[in-house]
């Protein structure tokens, strides 16, 4: 599976977020629900830094545990500037950092193969390790066609740095 290393700069973003459980995300599809939500309110931004861009961002508590823990997600765009936030909507800044890359082709609900080869394989065999407790999807309008399109392109954006050395 091919990877990058990039790097982003500070990001702010503006949006909505709600606390969900990988089950809840399974069974229900509620990062779903909630992107269809934000894409009927995204015209109420008026200062979009890339109006071809939308962000998924996942907050994992410290400690986190997939079969117990819930996280925040929350999908938005980037801003250059906090004058006009829509009632209801929620900010989201996001420090510049390393990330490694993975493009992944497909449904959303089959990106979590992306996840495990991040833990089970590239991770063990590169000189980075995760760091912070977030990652970014970056959905484009010319590349993703919907959460259920084989034919959806999308970014997923681990925030790294170099393993310590001993």
């Amino acid at each position: 599976m091919e990877s990058k290393i990039i790097q982003k700069p500070e990001m702010t973003l503006v949006g909505l977020a709600a606390n969900v459980t990988l089950k809840e995300i399974q069974e229900e599809k509620t990062t779903y629900k909630l992107g269809s939500t934000f894409m009927g309110r995204r015209s109420e931004i008026m200062e979009c830094s890339n109006s071809k861009e939308v962000f998924g961002v996942s907050t994992d508590p410290e400690k986190y545990d997939p079969d117990m823990n819930a996280f925040e997600f929350f999908v938005g765009v980037k801003v250059p500037s906090l004058h006009q936030i829509p009632e209801g909507m929620v900010v989201r800044k996001i420090p510049a950092n390393t990330y490694v890359q993975f493009t992944f082709k497909g449904t959303a609900d089959k990106a979590g193969s992306i996840h495990n080869y991040l833990y089970s394989t590239w991770l063990k065999q590169s000189e980075y390790e995760l760091c912070d407790r977030y990652n970014i999807e970056v959905y484009d309008d010319e590349r993703n066609q919907g959460p259920e399109s084989e034919e959806s392109i999308t970014d997923l954006c681990f925030p790294i740095r170099k393993k310590a050395t001993m």
